[in-house]
């Protein structure tokens, strides 16, 4: 361990997401006040029926603290890393860190989120350290289910931390760029005082099996395939992008990228040698039109089935360059993210009602995870051999049995510490212990900006148990009620006005505002706050419902 005695100078690790939940990551490192930001992602709603965009992590404690960050470093380019970039920029103007591709996409996003600042984008590479205020990271190349994604191991006064990002431990990876057993080892020799790990496939036995395994599957798919082929999966998996690619070359068909952001990821990964294909691989969608079906293969944005997505659009019939026909081949080539089943499996049924044949991963195996399994995580603990061990990146079920798992590998249980968003964790040369809470959260954001965060809350009181509009009328000049409360309700009982219930709330809102002292106006919170119980006490004592109720009051 890099300091072994009590008086080392201390570190502190904030969870501010990810640790919890799937998706949302977001941990900052901090040392004699100075920090470094590990990603910023996004997540989506567990609800999307509701509405909501995407969550991102509650960013007030960041601001509000008096840490000096000197550094944002990016593990990898997934949209639950780097999808919250942008917010964080806004607060925070500090040099962002990543491989060539993670900033590739990173650029992206900040250019779609609109930074009025320059943001200094700073290329990282395997093994090669640079230091940021107290601390040196050294990336570690690991494989994952999106190219060049790294490790950190972060040389600070209290020890060294490994953060091992997303990662699996793949033998035969697509671009030939091996998780790097090597470096791990030898950091652990030389003594590791925390490791982070991800635990979003602890609950799998066994390894997870490489992405190259892939290929055959979709050259059989696809050699059976008479019309069209479609693929479909995360727009920045391209791994994914590149064995499709191969395939339909070998099968003489061309390349059609449908959506915008699967579009721009074919040219990311072009411009990063990802992808590094002969002109006329890759076809507009408009020169697809003078092809035969047999001559096509497409790679398509909408997996999760979101709404205004390519493959959304041509399931519903309503995509511009391509229609459905009977014989066409469509494979959904990523896992459904938990809250978005419903949603996929409607979108499946209509592809199904238009000819299509569907494959997904419950009945055809033509997804294959990025992240390690139980023998996998447990290989990445006796080759760091840590002190103290922090399982990152998931809900607190695969959490706890992360930690559980460290134990059975040889850490001592007090050195294992399970952690939610907020918690703390100070690691110096006398071991580490739980620290302080702090602030954290999700914001929900909708048309790209923050919104209120009881949004969701009445969306779900709404969808659940409806509204009521409590209207009174009362005299300007004498400050009384002049005509009985009318309700008028939605999404709560059929009848509207005239159903039993209805005239019976009337009546219990009748004789509570008969007993009521308080000052009478439009502009009366006391009065709103009376009506508000009033109509949801009865609702609630009799239906066992709380509908969200909206006073009305008119001043003539």
């Amino acid at each position: 361990m890099a300091a072994s005695t009590s008086t080392a100078i201390a570190v502190r690790v904030v969870a501010l997401g990810g640790l919890g939940e799937i998706g949302l990551n977001l941990m900052v490192l901090e040392c004699a006040g100075h920090g470094v930001i590990i990603d910023c992602g996004v997540m989506f709603p567990e609800e999307p029926i509701l509405g909501a965009g995407v969550y991102i992590p509650e960013l007030a404690w960041l601001s509000s603290s008096a840490i000096k960050f000197d550094a944002i470093v990016l593990t990898h380019a997934h949209e639950d890393h780097i999808g919250a970039l942008p917010y964080l920029l806004r607060r925070i103007q500090v040099p962002v860190y990543g491989s060539a591709v993670t900033l590739a996409f990173a650029r992206r996003r900040i250019a779609e989120g609109a930074i009025d600042a320059d943001v200094e984008l700073r290329t990282i590479y395997p093994r090669r350290a640079f230091e940021a205020g107290p601390f040196t990271i050294e990336p570690i190349r690991v494989t994952h289910s999106t190219p060049d994604s790294m490790a950190l191991a972060i040389r600070t006064p209290a020890g060294t931390i490994i953060h091992t990002g997303d990662f699996k431990i793949d033998d035969a990876p697509v671009d030939g760029q091996r998780f790097d057993r090597e470096r791990f080892a030898e950091l652990g020799r030389e003594g590791v005082a925390l490791l982070l790990s991800d635990s979003t496939n602890v609950e799998r036995e066994g390894r997870t099996v490489s992405e190259s395994s892939l290929k055959p599957i979709l050259r059989e798919i696809v050699s059976r395939t008479r019309r069209r082929f479609f693929l479909s999966s995360f727009s920045s998996h391209l791994h994914r992008i590149r064995q499709t690619a191969e395939v339909a070359r070998e099968f003489g068909r061309r390349v059609v990228p449908l959506g915008r952001r699967m579009a721009e990821s074919v040219r990311l990964g072009a411009e990063t040698g990802q992808l590094a294909f002969a002109p006329g691989t890759f076809i507009e969608s408009g020169e697809a039109e003078f092809l035969e079906p047999h001559r096509l293969a497409y790679l398509a944005s909408g997996s999760q089935g979101e709404a205004l997505s390519a493959l959304a659009r041509v399931a519903a019939g309503t995509h511009p360059k391509v229609a459905l026909e009977p014989g066409d081949v469509i494979v959904l080539s990523s896992r459904f993210i938990p809250g978005n089943e419903r949603t996929i499996g409607a979108m499946i049924n209509r592809l199904y009602k238009a000819g299509a044949e569907v494959m997904y991963e419950s009945v055809a195996p033509v997804h294959v995870s990025g992240h390690a399994s139980r023998d996998e995580l447990d290989e990445m603990i006796s080759l760091a051999r840590p002190a103290n061990f922090v399982p990152i990146h998931g809900e607190y079920r695969h959490l706890s049995r992360h930690a559980a798992l460290a134990i059975e590998a040889g850490v001592p249980e007090r050195n294992c510490f399970v952690l939610e968003d907020a918690d703390t964790l100070i690691l110096d040369g006398a071991g580490a212990r739980r620290g302080r809470a702090v602030e954290a959260g999700r914001v929900v954001i909708e048309g790209g900006e923050p919104g209120d965060p009881a949004l969701v809350g009445e969306r779900r009181i709404l969808a659940r148990d409806g509204t009521v509009t409590a209207v009174l009328v009362v005299s300007a000049k004498t400050g009384k009620i002049i005509a009985a409360p009318n309700l008028v309700s939605r999404g709560l009982v059929t009848g509207n006005g005239t159903s039993e219930h209805m005239r019976r709330a009337r009546e219990e809102l009748a004789a509570r505002l008969a007993l009521y002292r308080g000052p009478i106006g439009a502009g009366e919170i006391a009065l709103k706050d009376e009506v508000t119980r009033a109509v949801r006490r009865y609702f609630s004592d009799e239906l066992d419902r709380r509908p969200l109720v909206i006073p009305l009051i008119v001043e003539v």
